[in-house]
């Protein structure tokens, strides 16, 4: 029977592949920061709501409330 493996292997390596690797997450990195960069930010629309001036406001919040209170049934 053979005897298990007291010491673990060296985590040694040379610096070439060691700076090899460093650079390749570097370059990984930036182009994810580029393609994020290219697709830009979008700002979700905000909903402006209905104005004061509007001469069926009251008649159109509550539709808006009934229709919620459909959709909550519903469910």
């Amino acid at each position: 029977m053979r005897r298990p493996k007291l010491n673990k292997a060296s985590k040694r390596m040379t610096c070439h592949k060691r700076y090899k690797i460093q650079k390749k997450v570097r370059e990984h990195s930036r182009k994810l920061r580029k393609e994020a960069k290219k697709r830009g930010h979008k700002k979700p629309k905000k909903d402006p709501g209905i104005p004061n001036a509007a001469p069926f406001k009251e008649e159109v919040l509550r539709e808006a409330e009934q229709r919620k209170q459909r959709v909550k049934y519903n469910l």
